[in-house]
């Protein structure tokens, strides 16, 4: 269980960047951070000897952590450091998750004219979206790692699938939140679902933004539960960034939603996230 150093950018595997942030694991100032965060949970002599580090690739403009957990950390990070009560009780507790869902299952339905579709959601966590699909109506798969959330999920009466590969070219749409950003490498999330998708689907994906986040990168800036959360969000995208991915992987990006549901509030969203982008709509050409 250690960390593993990144030599080149994870989205178009440049080798040349520059650091913008790094600040020793054994600083104080990380330290507290990690430690009220964690509850103490975190093992901190393990990242004693390295730096958190903030890199920003020259060429696709991704930010990225330079030092990430391997698979062993990563694993023990999400099932038992990171409490799951607490998880949890943060989606029960949430007051704007569900209409912020319903906008989105909302936009689903205008895409398809409220044809009958069937809908994966990636990395589905404790199905909060995937049960609010369900109940609008949408025919809904979730894919989920955790066993503890697995298990919640099946209670609540939510598909889970564990094998993506037997379900390729099933879905109309895919749906991920706050999931590509802690993946170490972008380009197995889309190896990953893309082949479920069918031709002409739509995936929608939302992640931490990255605007105006250099300008925060000061000398006297401290890590924090922020874009570019310590050990978590591990690549912080850009339009630069994304555009690499959607050529690579033949992927038409869709910069209006508004044109399936108009409204003049929809396209100042839409005008909104051109410049903060923390999601993205994308067709499978």
């Amino acid at each position: 269980m250690k960390l593993i150093e990144r030599t080149n950018c994870p989205v178009c595997f440049n080798l040349e960047y520059k650091v913008l942030f790094s600040i020793p694991y054994k600083d104080e100032k990380i330290l507290k951070f990690l430690n009220e965060y964690y509850e103490n949970k975190m093992p901190v002599h393990l990242l004693k000897d390295f730096d958190y580090q903030l890199a920003e690739c020259n060429e696709c403009k991704l930010i990225f952590q330079k030092y990430i957990p391997d698979e062993e950390f990563s694993n023990e990070l999400y099932d038992k450091i990171i409490s799951s009560e607490a998880s949890l009780k943060k989606k029960l507790e949430s007051k704007i998750l569900n209409l912020r869902y319903d906008k989105e299952i909302k936009l689903i339905k205008k895409i398809f004219k409220n044809k009958k579709i069937k809908i994966l959601e990636f990395g589905a966590g404790w199905g909060f979206w995937a049960s609010r699909a369900l109940e609008s109506g949408l025919d809904v798969d979730a894919f989920e790692l955790s066993n503890t959330r697995i298990h919640f999920m099946k209670e609540k009466g939510i598909n889970v699938i564990k094998d993506l590969k037997i379900n390729e070219n099933q879905y109309d749409f895919i749906y991920s939140d706050q999931t590509i950003e802690h993946i170490p490498d972008p380009h197995q999330i889309f190896k990953g679902f893309l082949p479920n998708l069918k031709k002409g689907g739509f995936v929608l994906l939302n992640y931490p933004t990255s605007f105006r986040f250099k300008n925060q990168l000061i000398k006297n800036y401290i890590p924090k539960k922020d874009a570019a959360h310590p050990l978590e969000h591990l690549n912080l995208f850009n339009r630069e960034s994304f555009n690499y991915l959607n050529k690579k992987y033949e992927l038409e990006l869709i910069n209006f939603k508004c044109k399936f549901n108009p409204s003049l509030r929809n396209l100042l969203k839409d005008v909104r996230n051109l410049f903060y982008f923390d999601n993205i709509l994308i067709r499978k050409k």
